[in-house]
């Protein structure tokens, strides 16, 4: 009898291990849900991907303004938009985007000239249309993402690698200010947008 004992108390010693490893296992994985829930959170903004606002700053007249740093590797921008927040006093102005790298226009210049506060300002995709102005904040189709270019083909955003991303605006521009928001998709791992 006693050799039966000692296996029985060894089997339920192995059980006990295993219940213990089990829930150490579910500890683990509890872990890596929390983890994985947290970097879908850190990439909140949805389809859109990480929002990067960037503050109201004064216009910037005839030279290339930085508004956003891409660094670290790739990243698919989904999304640019400019908000005026502040109406352009002066002449006739043009206002265009372009990233630094080249430097490489992202649209052609759209007319803002005496754009009321609220109008808003987002690019195609398709590098050859002008600036897409939604006037005193009627409402606009939404850049990039989404997009249909000219070919047909469905746009999903243009991939940036490290640089800035700038604005002009062109001609007699007067003082006047404009924020921005830039959603970004990070395809490599360290890749990061920053407001300039």
């Amino acid at each position: 009898m006693g050799a039966a004992n000692t296996v029985e108390k060894a089997t339920y010693q192995d059980t006990q291990a295993i219940h213990v490893d089990t829930q150490a296992t579910l500890v683990d994985t509890t872990a890596l849900l929390v983890d994985t829930q947290a970097l879908i959170l850190s990439r909140a903004g949805g389809l859109l991907g990480t929002p990067v606002p960037r503050a109201a700053a004064a216009d910037p007249q005839n030279v290339w303004l930085p508004l956003f740093t891409v660094a670290g590797g790739h990243v698919l921008m989904t999304s640019l938009l400019g908000v005026r927040t502040v109406i352009q006093a002066g002449g006739v102005s043009n206002m265009q985007f372009r990233h630094s790298v080249g430097p490489t226009v992202l649209c052609a210049v759209g007319i803002i000239t005496a754009n009321a506060v609220a109008t808003l300002y987002n690019i195609t995709g398709n590098v050859a249309d002008a600036l897409q102005i939604g006037a005193a904040g009627i409402p606009i189709r939404g850049g990039l993402a989404g997009g249909l270019l000219a070919t047909g083909i469905n746009m999903l955003g243009f991939v940036l690698g490290a640089g800035t991303l700038d604005v002009t605006m062109t001609a007699a521009a007067g003082t006047g200010s404009t924020r921005y928001i830039l959603h970004y998709i990070p395809l490599d791992l360290g890749a990061v947008v920053t407001a300039a």
